[in-house]
């Protein structure tokens, strides 16, 4: 993100960025900094603060430790793999800045609070805390808004106009669906974005610009992950022991609540998505069957678009080839070739329940 914000000329903290690999052949960047510096550790995800992942340090040995001993824990169940060092700067004051897509109405959210740092959103509920400008995508970013923003945060337009429109191509070029500043800091070397954060569109990803991006994104996930985004499954590992299975984003949600409420715990969401033939069914349980924490799958299943029967076959296909010998599996087939599909998983010896509640209560039961 600092790379993207300088090829901008957003003005940023002078800084160096560390990898576990390089560490030992870090400390000469280290020292060209000014002192004291400030050390965090790069993470995806929000509340590095609270997580203890942002520490202050004397000189370029005790941010070297610090560095050190970031490199051992993880963040969200994951290795920290950057961290970075940056000068500390004496800041006056904190602030926030924004640019979100917005569904209702449909374009662009343009998000300014006169307060920023790990607070944030609890500081600007309070009155006249968060200031939200509707950006239509046809018209982009007005001279009136910059005006209004720079108004509202109390500062020189001169000192927030550059980096108000460098921030909006950045989002626009890149894909970004949030791209975020927290703490936009005035601090006695003027106005300076300190930390930044960002989420890109995954359908970009094959955007010629992005390719270095993604190519670094997919190293570094785990094949979990790298499968379900190459085969197109939204997927996300939880710390139970059943996986919950869906075609559509609503109804596997749903599932997971009640799979909760039932006494269960959930250890993987993967949406199907629409139309899902027998192949995509085939693969997206064998995906499930290979994560060592799963033991009970709950398909959930509202044929419509998707076929009963092609999901029918492609749970056959995935059970008889992987063959797994202590994994339960509760079907719940609905709608378009119910019939058909029920037969064919009847053939394989399996059952397809009803409702939701009985394929719940045969996982526990």
């Amino acid at each position: 993100m600092k790379d993207i914000f300088e090829k901008f000329q957003v003005p940023v903290e002078k800084s160096c960025l560390l990898t576990h690999e390089a560490l030992k052949d870090s400390l000469g960047c280290i020292k060209g900094l000014r002192t004291p510096l400030i050390v965090k550790a790069q993470v995806r995800g929000w509340g590095r603060g609270k997580a203890g992942l942002v520490k202050s340090a004397e000189n370029p040995e005790e941010a070297l430790k610090v560095a050190q001993e970031f490199f051992l824990r993880e963040f969200n169940g994951e290795k920290i793999r950057y961290v970075l060092v940056s000068e500390r700067k004496r800041i006056l004051r904190e602030m926030y800045l924004s640019f979100m897509v917005s569904s209702n109405p449909p374009g662009f959210l343009l998000l300014a609070s006169k307060h920023g740092g790990v607070d944030v959103e609890e500081l600007s509920k309070t009155p006249g805390g968060l200031l939200k400008i509707f950006i239509d995508p046809f018209e982009g970013l007005r001279d009136y808004m910059v005006r209004t923003v720079a108004g509202y945060l109390g500062v020189p337009q001169e000192h927030i106009e550059k980096i108000l429109r460098s921030l909006w191509q950045i989002f626009r070029e890149y894909n970004f669906t949030l791209l975020e500043v927290n703490p936009l800091a005035l601090t006695e070397d003027g106005v300076l974005a300190l930390d930044r954060k960002g989420v890109i569109d995954d359908d970009a990803s094959r955007k010629s610009s992005l390719t270095g991006i993604f190519a670094r994104y997919f190293s570094e996930l785990d094949e979990l992950s790298l499968s379900a985004f190459q085969k197109g499954f939204s997927v996300v590992k939880l710390d139970g022991d059943t996986a919950v299975v869906g075609n559509g984003a609503g109804l596997t949600m749903a599932t997971l609540d009640a799979v909760l409420e039932a006494g269960a715990r959930p250890g993987l969401f993967l949406d199907l998505g629409g139309g899902a033939d027998a192949e995509r069914v085939r693969e997206a349980l064998l995906l499930v069957l290979k994560q060592q924490n799963i033991s009970k799958i709950l398909l959930n299943i509202l044929g419509g678009i998707t076929r009963c029967d092609e999901v029918a076959r492609g749970v056959v296909q995935a059970l008889s080839s992987a063959k797994p010998s202590s994994v339960k599996v509760a079907v719940r087939l609905s709608g378009f070739m119910e019939d058909e599909g029920r037969r064919i998983l009847r053939e394989a010896g399996l059952s397809a329940f009803d409702s939701l509640e009985e394929a719940v209560a045969s996982l526990l039961g």
